[in-house]
């Protein structure tokens, strides 16, 4: 795999290193459950679980309640450019996608440096991305289109002709800090909070007679009121601290409700005939969970896709097309907060920690 580096400017300015497709993966993430000042830890979080990078860079743009993350290996993408003699810090990476040609509408199959990229645009926004070494056949292109949440009659059983590679100057995007949505909440309240003491004060001035009369009330009881807040306020800072660490925790525990993948994979494994079968595949992301199976025998996919379903805690288990017998292709639903039970423990019941 290659990479392709381009300077901007005349010898002056910072480098642009242009990531191949293969470098990179692409996703898209809801985060519209989540209040706005948690929203960059919480999008944090969701990258780690998803990246298998030990270093992950990524180019981030944000869609109203949804992040778009283009990532890949910072520690193997800042090698090759200390190789190319530039400083990781005076370089801007840029995955080849953001300076090809965005779409309005569709999909696409587009040429890349290496391989083919099929796109699904919509209204100018990229829903789905996926890459192939070389042009793919009916079925990868269906599957990929199934993925992609494609309505049957939008489907195309035709593999399209590849777009050409065209190059634009700069990205169509730029962009954007992991905490731009936190500060546009902060933003907010930053403005409300002074309005709203405006209006009070507008109002006091209606209450000014009652005040002065007041006045000599609240002197001689001053003294009192600064003992009063002078004992609450430890106890309103410790509840504040509270009321903040409790909306950290349920915006951490609202992006990951499904059971862990070691207790799913350790269900799946035990379920597996003892003929010599194993898992080939494995893939799970925001609840989709997608497996491939071997086995020196035959293996019939409706024995299959029930017994998946009566695990409880599959839903919508389907099959994908493949013509090697020996090979089964599932894609799933994992129902949130599912209760995994095993046949050797009996009644014990493996559950993911946060739902405990």
């Amino acid at each position: 795999m290659q990479d392709s580096v381009s300077l901007a400017g005349k010898g002056v300015g910072r480098s642009e290193w242009v990531l191949s497709r293969p470098l990179y993966r692409y996703a898209r993430f809801e985060l519209k459950s989540v209040p706005k000042p948690q929203r960059a830890q919480a999008l944090a979080l969701q990258i780690r679980q998803w990246t298998p990078f030990v270093r992950t860079g990524w180019y981030l743009l944000w869609e109203q309640d949804e992040a778009l993350i283009w990532a890949w290996d910072a520690d193997r993408v800042e090698a090759a450019i200390r190789e190319n003699n530039l400083k990781p810090r005076t370089v801007s990476i840029v995955p080849e996608t953001l300076l090809q040609q965005g779409q309005e509408q569709g999909i696409h199959l587009v040429s890349c440096i290496e391989g083919y990229e099929g796109q699904v645009w919509s209204e100018r926004s990229l829903l789905a991305s996926r890459w192939w070494p070389e042009l793919p056949d009916t079925a990868a292109w269906l599957n990929f289109q199934r993925d992609a949440g494609t309505l049957p009659e939008r489907q195309s059983n035709a593999v399209p002709k590849p777009l050409p590679l065209h190059w634009m100057e700069r990205p169509w995007a730029k962009s954007a800090a992991l905490d731009r949505s936190a500060a546009y909440g902060a933003s907010v309240e930053q403005w409300a909070l002074p309005a709203v003491a405006l209006c009070l004060l507008a109002a006091s001035f209606w209450y000014g007679a009652q005040w002065i009369k007041l006045q000599s009330a609240i002197k001689n009881r001053s003294v009192e009121l600064e003992a009063l807040n002078l004992r609450a306020g430890p106890i309103i800072e410790a509840r504040g601290q509270a009321l903040e660490a409790l909306g950290r925790i349920r915006a951490l525990q609202a992006t990951d409700p499904y059971p862990d993948q070691l207790s799913l994979l350790a269900k799946v494994a035990q379920s597996l005939p003892k003929d010599g079968s194993y898992l080939k595949e494995w893939e799970f992301q925001s609840g989709k969970l997608k497996l491939q199976i071997a086995s020196p025998n035959k293996m019939v996919s409706s024995d299959y896709v029930k017994l998946f379903q009566s695990f409880g805690i599959f839903k919508n288990v389907q099959t994908a097309a493949n013509n090697d017998p020996a090979s089964l292709a599932l894609s799933m639903d994992v129902l949130p907060q599912a209760e995994i039970k095993f046949a050797a423990e009996g009644n014990v019941a493996a559950r993911k920690e946060g739902a405990r």
